[in-house]
């Protein structure tokens, strides 16, 4: 049987900071799965997801100290996976798309041709909107919790996904 904590992660932030691993243990085993899924989808290996989670517990644990508290703990670890993952080209957006008879070859082939044309511009945006993109699209995070983990006020964190999302419709109907 699975035990959960039903501790705050700020108690469990509080005892590891005094020393208790067993906090910390608690708080990884609490997001192990979340940050895990983030880094998978970001880098689309799963071996290489793992490394990256391991790393990111890991700094994580090495600067608990310098967790402030002023956003989720979740949303700090997003930011140190994300951190840790940005050497790792970005293929999540290549999403395998399941193959079904009721899909016709030209809609398959249309599908495919917007897909390489989101992959193209999306190389091109400048790399903090890529991030807001990335972290409103596909973590469903909230544009508060978007700004802490850009460092940047909640209206900047909207202006940014906004921002690459018009690029991006631009893009593809000026080649449409």
């Amino acid at each position: 049987m699975l035990l959960v904590s039903v501790k705050s992660d700020a108690i469990l932030i509080t005892e590891a900071l005094e020393g208790s691993e067993n906090a910390y243990s608690l708080l990884t085993a609490r997001y192990w799965q979340r940050i895990f899924r983030l880094l998978r989808r970001r880098v689309n290996d799963s071996a290489l997801a793992e490394e990256l989670t391991q790393e990111t517990f890991l700094a994580a644990y090495r600067h608990l100290n310098s967790f402030r508290g002023d956003s989720l703990f979740y949303t700090w670890l997003c930011t140190i996976a994300i951190n840790k993952a940005s050497k790792t080209p970005l293929r999540s957006l290549k999403t395998e798309i399941e193959l079904h008879t009721t899909i016709s070859p030209e809609t398959l082939l249309e599908t495919k041709q917007t897909m390489d044309m989101v992959l193209k511009v999306w190389g091109t945006l400048p790399r903090k909107q890529q991030r807001a993109l990335y972290l409103r699209e596909y973590e469903s995070m909230r544009y508060y919790d978007i700004g802490v983990a850009l460092r940047c006020k909640e209206g900047y964190a909207k202006k940014l996904v906004y921002l690459a999302k018009r690029t991006i419709r631009k893009e593809i109907d000026d080649k449409r």
